[in-house]
């Protein structure tokens, strides 16, 4: 029978949640029975950087809105998730880089709200951004107060959330793999058990293993890794005994059933992953895996044949899949077959593309695992990433996105995005703007869980009323007259409108954004002397203080094609819902001050 088909007969009025759940006695299981969840979490993966249309046996998909897919990144199931689930074309992060962005989709709300605006492990430049003295002319904005960790006792996670209904059959197994990064150093019981998840592997204030070949603290494992940056993952039966599986339970699917052969570190987060629906199967409960890789952040590493005994790695070690990739440049139409030296536009780099397939094989493993399980029919498998791609480092291309990870900019912003499982609508496409807050609503709406549940539940004075996020579920079926983003029910003006608060310097100068009925604008805190005297590496192009973008007509943001001064009065309508907004989350600021240097020195 054909799954979408027979879901959307189900769909009836508003009790959108409850039809997907009732798709659940056609498999055989309890009526109403909640979905398994999984979210899949790539660290720095951008909009281009994975193929919808190679799928794991060959097969060749149609794949409406991916014109932008790489056809030299290999990644057959992603494609087969997306051909057979829903496809966003327009998501965004909340955050261009990884902390504040993490947080938005722990708690559904913006980083604005929460004040976790930088990552928590990074130091504020108080006065003083990226650029040296002689750069600046007039003043340079103080960077608001940072907060440095993502609160327990004050915000309400997904984990949380999931488990209003405990003692129920509604009663979620959750667990978090990999990277959390949402508390700094010093910072105690901020953790995923701090903030209701049943179990923790590998997941500390750490936001990357370091660079380097230095054993136990990069993608390899050397001798151990580090049970300070990675809690739990070597050692998770220890911690969780008798609960947490035993290897021998986990020798299905061609997986190591030994975890101490394994080397390298997505295979090491996936093995555990696997562990875990073992365990829920086991108890038959639904869960929520926040399945959150380390990969394909820094360092560059790919997927080797061996490491030494010593645990480092030579030079001379060939690298895996080096070959296949060299050989898939002319699969792309967009590409070129000899791409020019050092050109910023193409995908070349066989390091990244293969920690780019490591993380395809992990999802392709879990996958497997769910159909060994019989749990596919009712899991729901969610894939996205935290923000752009990094150009700067020249691993990988955003193009035809403008500029990269911490900026403004689509490149900074907008992100791959498939839901799959029961209800959804198979080879679907969606071009409606989606962000990071969305994903509390949508995940407690399948869930079947109520937020006036969640908020009666509450133990830290959790209010629906401050979610910024809203449930994408009539999405997710097709239904798109029903979904309604409302910022402000006092007013409509700011109606579908999708926001940005970075007050900090990382890698650009402080700015706030604002998308409406794909328009963009931009605007920064900084003088406009000191702007034009900044350009882009990444694409050459100047910033100014206002900007203004036709997405429709102008996805690379070209400064040539700036609306801010040709069209004031949508400018200043879009200037004032962001000003509107920006007070109404409390968000704190960035303060102008005079910097004297040279160039201003007696004025």
């Amino acid at each position: 029978m054909n799954r979408t088909r027979h879901v959307l007969g189900l769909l009836v009025g508003t009790a959108l949640f409850s039809s997907i759940l009732t798709l659940q006695c056609a498999t055989g299981k309890e009526e109403n029975s909640p979905p398994n969840i999984i979210f899949f979490l790539v660290d720095d993966l951008g909009w281009t950087d994975i193929n919808g249309r190679e799928g794991p046996n060959g097969q060749r998909y149609e794949n409406p809105g991916g014109e932008y897919d790489s056809r030299y990144y290999y990644t057959p199931h992603f494609a087969k998730l997306r051909n057979e689930g829903m496809r966003f074309t327009n998501a965004y992060a909340a955050c261009p880089f990884c902390g504040p962005s993490r947080a938005s989709i722990l708690t559904g709300k913006y980083p604005a709200r929460l004040g976790f605006t930088n990552n928590n492990t990074h130091d504020q430049n108080q006065g003083r951004g990226p650029f040296s003295a002689s750069e600046m002319n007039y003043t340079e904005p103080i960077e608001p107060d940072l907060v440095r960790y993502l609160d327990p006792r004050k915000e309400t996670s997904i984990a949380r959330a999931l488990k209003s209904h405990k003692g129920t059959k509604s009663d979620y197994l959750t667990c978090s793999i990999g990277k959390w990064h949402v508390y700094s150093k010093d910072v105690r019981d901020c953790g995923p058990e701090a903030h209701g998840f049943d179990f923790n592997i590998a997941g500390s204030y750490r936001g990357q293993p370091d660079g380097g070949n230095k054993p136990g603290w990069n993608f390899y494992r050397g001798n151990a890794w580090n049970n300070g940056y990675y809690p739990n993952l070597e050692e998770a039966y220890t911690k969780y005994a008798p609960e947490w599986p035993i290897a021998s339970d986990t020798n299905a699917n061609n997986i190591d059933d030994d975890f101490e052969v394994l080397s390298y570190l997505t295979d090491a987060l996936t093995h555990r992953a696997l562990e875990f629906i073992d365990l829920a199967s086991r108890q038959s409960r639904p869960f929520f895996l926040y399945m959150s890789h380390y990969g394909v952040h820094s360092p560059m590493q790919a997927k080797r044949t061996d490491v030494n005994k010593d645990g480092t790695l030579a030079a001379n070690e060939p690298e895996v899949h080096a070959e296949l990739f060299k050989s898939r440049w002319g699969m792309d139409g967009r590409h070129e077959i000899d791409p020019p030296g050092g050109s910023g536009f193409f995908h070349t780099s066989f390091t990244y593309a293969s920690m780019i397939k490591s993380i395809d094989e992990s999802l392709g493993q879990i996958m497997d695992k769910l159909a060994a399980r019989g749990m596919a029919e009712k899991t729901i498998v969610i894939f996205y990433s935290d923000n752009g791609g990094v150009e700067r480092t020249g691993y990988t291309s955003n193009n035809p996105l403008r500029s990269e990870k911490t900026h403004a900019y689509e490149g900074g912003t907008r992100v791959p995005l498939i839901v799959w499982g029961p209800g959804i609508v198979a080879n679907g496409t969606s071009e409606v703007p989606v962000t990071g807050p969305d994903f509390f609503p949508t995940l407690l709406d399948l869930a079947g869980i109520s937020l006036e549940s969640v908020e009666s539940a509450s133990t830290n004075n959790f209010s629906k009323e401050k979610l910024d996020g809203v449930s994408l579920v009539p999405l997710l079926i097709g239904d798109t007259s029903s979904f309604n983003r409302e910022n402000d029910p006092e007013t409509p003006a700011d109606d579908g409108a999708i926001f940005w608060h970075v007050p900090h310097y990382k890698h650009s100068a402080p700015y706030n954004a604002v998308i409406k009925n794909n328009h963009k604008y931009i605007r920064y805190w900084e003088d406009q002397e000191n702007l034009q005297n900044r350009r882009e590496t990444e694409d050459g192009y100047l910033m100014s203080e206002n900007e203004l973008y036709d997405l429709t007509k102008n996805i690379h943001e070209s400064a040539d094609d700036n609306l801010y001064d040709s069209n004031a009065a949508l400018a200043n309508d879009m200037e004032a819902i962001l000003l509107v907004w920006l007070q109404t989350a409390d968000a704190k600021m960035p303060t102008p001050v005079k910097f004297k240097t040279s160039a201003n020195s007696g004025k």
